[in-house]
């Protein structure tokens, strides 16, 4: 559940083409706690790093009081990308999600047939991904088995924050970009997309992946970096294709990107937000660590 969960961090992207659930629900009572937040320093500049979850809830905010007054001092945001940025967005989808026009997926019988199955749980006529790679129908039933169970990408805490950048004129700068995303998973190989595919399925019909996700969540409520941990070492332990991708790829290769990227945003302005997944800011390479290791200063404030 935790690769799955992962594959989230792109949800948005599908928002352009598919409907998503709809999340309903009142404003719920002010959030204390969830996530992460790091302060970074450099001698001359100071730069707050908090970590997001790319699913989320109506009671998940307004955020913990101690982010929303350093969020609302904020000269900028920095995110991974701007979900606002829709041109950049589907043009990201066009290029690494879909196939040319005419063009479709050649899966074998057994792993369609698996397809037909899972997306009838959600009342997705097969055509209607048609012309999706597999690993954006793999996108797509985790986004929507994390819906059926009241997480949803609408609510994403990134979404939340680019939201409020505007609403208040901030500056919202990209850590990574759309484009830089998707191409790590329109890489992918056929065979490689194929068994990203047939993993996804086999984790929805897994009895774990509910308690697994709850877990996640739980985590990220509660500002629990080693309960994360402990899940990373799990993946470490995971020998399939889409866990060692997941690791490998998207949590391990993508840290020192982001961390050249936030200590450079450090060097240039003052007091701004960054904010990701809060999985880059548990373990050994987080990207806490990697920012220390390049000398700055860096303090947990919770």
């Amino acid at each position: 559940m935790l690769r799955r969960l992962i594959i989230v961090a792109w949800s948005t992207l599908l928002c352009l083409y598919l409907p998503a659930a709809n999340a309903g629900g009142d404003t719920a009572p002010p959030a204390q706690s969830g996530g992460v937040l790091f302060k970074v320093q450099n001698g001359q500049h100071s730069l707050y790093l908090f970590g997001t979850i790319h699913v989320g809830t109506h009671d998940f905010y307004p955020l913990a009081p101690t982010v929303m007054h350093v969020l609302e001092q904020a000269p900028a945001i920095a995110l991974e990308i701007d979900p606002s940025n829709n041109q950049a967005l589907q043009a990201a989808v066009r290029r690494y999600g879909l196939y040319p026009p005419g063009q479709s997926s050649q899966l074998s019988e057994p792993l369609r047939q698996q397809v037909v199955v899972a997306l009838g749980k959600y009342r997705i006529a097969p055509d209607t991904v048609a012309g999706l790679r597999p690993w954006m129908i793999a996108t797509l039933l985790t986004v929507q088995q994390a819906e059926s169970r009241g997480y949803h990408a609408a609510l994403a805490v990134d979404n939340y924050l680019a939201d409020f950048a505007h609403q208040h004129h901030q500056s919202v700068l990209e850590l990574e970009g759309a484009a830089a995303q998707l191409a790590l998973l329109g890489g992918l190989d056929s065979k490689q997309q194929h068994l990203l595919l047939e993993d996804t399925i086999k984790e929805l019909n897994d009895a774990k992946s509910t308690a697994e996700l709850n877990e996640i969540i739980r985590c990220w409520r509660q500002s629990d970096l080693q309960g994360l941990q402990a899940l990373l070492d799990e993946m470490t332990q995971d020998h399939r294709f889409s866990g060692r991708f997941a690791k490998e790829v998207m949590i391990d290769q993508r840290n020192p990107v982001l961390a050249a990227r936030i200590a450079a945003l450090l060097s240039e302005q003052e007091g701004v937000f960054a904010a990701i997944g809060i999985l880059h800011l548990a373990g050994p390479n987080s990207v806490p660590a990697l920012l220390a290791q390049h000398g700055l200063k860096v303090e947990r404030i919770f």
